[in-house]
């Protein structure tokens, strides 16, 4: 049998590199919105943050079941 008691815990590293992943993936948002604010993308505050385009890019799938975890 092994001891494991010498193994590091990959916990760690896991949770630091999901969060980095939500950061980054916040911040390019940010960009993109701040972009198509300077490019007269958006009118109103309802188009900012949380608002909705008039016309989706592509149809929703009927199959979504969320996130893999």
């Amino acid at each position: 049998m092994y001891d494991n008691s010498e193994q590091r815990s990959a916990v760690l590293p896991l949770v630091l590199s999901t969060v980095g992943s939500v950061l980054v993936g916040l911040v390019v948002r940010r960009v993109r919105e701040d972009r198509a604010a300077a490019r007269g993308g958006t009118a109103g505050p309802s188009a900012g943050r949380g608002g909705r385009r008039a016309g989706r890019a592509r149809p929703a799938r009927k199959n979504a079941r969320g996130p893999v975890l």
